[in-house]
């Protein structure tokens, strides 16, 4: 991977350096040379300004710097330990991850913002009491529970709140969704109300058309799978700015069923579903809609790290187009996971955490999937 300096590289106890590459991804308005310069633990200044100040200087000839990609949906406590499978996002160069649900009762995960991976944490999900429940989440019923779950959520440091509105899809009917609709518009309403009060966005497991024009109707921030919702709703998510994390490669993941837990009319199901949400995908592109990748790592068959490359690879042979998938893995998804100065973009203010590939990333996304060099 070439000179790969340590992490205190990067630390602000360091004198400054200046890389100095053969391009920048996701820098906007960058005059003269693809240089960066890092002092104090933080991108200080880009091109001319940059090869300008007294520094180190690091060659990395060949190499596009890029922001390395986060990723917006994973279960930490899912697929392994946490510290396991932070572990392993780390050794695939992601920067940042979003733990959206775990079971009520078990420690929530989280990291340690100096060094990557950052991870912001739902804690337990706020979800149906009864039929229609979820094990990742806190059983609850009425809306003045859900509201007082929110704040509790907001008190406990989480940086999100994370709503179990419908129940999973149903793999022996493509278009079928197990409890359409597992809590009411008032409970969906009054939780999200007291999120954004207590300051934190909110993040909504819906499925169908249903559980998806509740959520809209209340107002989340991001709706999470989104299965099987149809286009007019995907037309009202352009239009309102709702981020939708599509998770394809979950899907992808039980149909390509490592350990044979389904029969052969499921996988085939499987695949017919995967097929209409990446159609989704695409026309949700075409009409302007916050697309954000998020993978559902920690799910069946899906490890941490390098689901995030596996769900690029869908939405490119999906025909979305390359810059979209960088920009979605990048800078919409710092900015959903409220990381939008740190993460996410090459600017003065944010966190050095940098990949060197061997070409620009805008054109293909897989390259940041083997980073000749890294800053972390």
């Amino acid at each position: 991977m070439g000179d790969l300096p340590p992490r205190e590289f990067f630390s602000p106890r360091h004198h400054p350096v200046c890389l100095l590459a053969e391009g920048l991804a996701g820098a906007e308005g960058v005059e003269g040379p693809p240089a960066v310069l890092v002092a104090g633990g933080r991108i200080q200044a880009l091109g001319r300004a940059a090869l300008e100040a007294p520094a180190r200087r690091l060659p990395l000839p060949g190499l596009w710097l890029t922001p390395a990609p986060l990723d917006a949906h994973v279960h930490l406590r899912l697929g392994g330990a946490p510290e396991a499978n932070l572990t392993s996002a780390l050794s695939a160069g992601v920067a940042a991850v979003r733990d959206l649900g775990h079971q009520p009762g078990l420690a929530t995960p989280r990291g340690n913002r100096q060094h990557p991976p950052w991870v912001v944490n739902s804690g337990p999900g706020l979800g149906a009491a009864g039929e229609g429940g979820c094990w990742l989440a806190q059983p609850l019923a009425g809306p003045g529970a859900m509201a007082q779950a929110a704040w509790e959520r907001a008190r406990a440091g989480a940086g999100v709140v994370k709503l179990f509105v419908s129940g999973l899809l149903d793999f022996d009917r493509v278009g079928g969704v197990l409890h359409h609709l597992a809590l009411s518009p008032d409970e969906i309403a009054a939780a999200t109300q007291a999120a954004q009060e207590a300051g934190l966005p909110v993040a909504a497991h819906a499925n169908g058309p249903a559980a998806v024009e509740a959520c809209l109707t209340a107002g989340v921030d991001s709706i999470e799978h989104g299965f099987f919702m149809g286009p007019e709703l995907l037309e009202r998510m352009a239009r309102q700015g709702t981020a939708w994390i599509p998770t394809c490669a979950a899907v992808a993941a039980h149909a390509l069923d490592p350990e044979g837990r389904h029969d052969q009319t499921v996988r085939d199901n499987l695949r017919r579903i995967l097929a209409g949400q990446l159609e989704a995908v695409r026309r949700a592109e075409a009409l302007g809609v916050n697309l954000v990748l998020g993978t559902d790592a920690g799910s069946y068959g899906l490890e941490h790290g390098a689901a995030v490359f596996r769900e690029m690879a869908l939405w490119l042979e999906a025909g979305v187009k390359p810059a979209t998938v960088f920009r979605a893995a990048t800078s919409r998804a710092a900015r959903l996971l409220g990381l939008g100065q740190e993460l996410g973009e090459i600017k003065p203010g944010a966190r050095p955490w940098l990949l060197g590939v061997p070409g620009d990333p805008r054109a293909n996304p897989l390259l940041l999937a083997e980073p000749r060099w890294r800053s972390f």
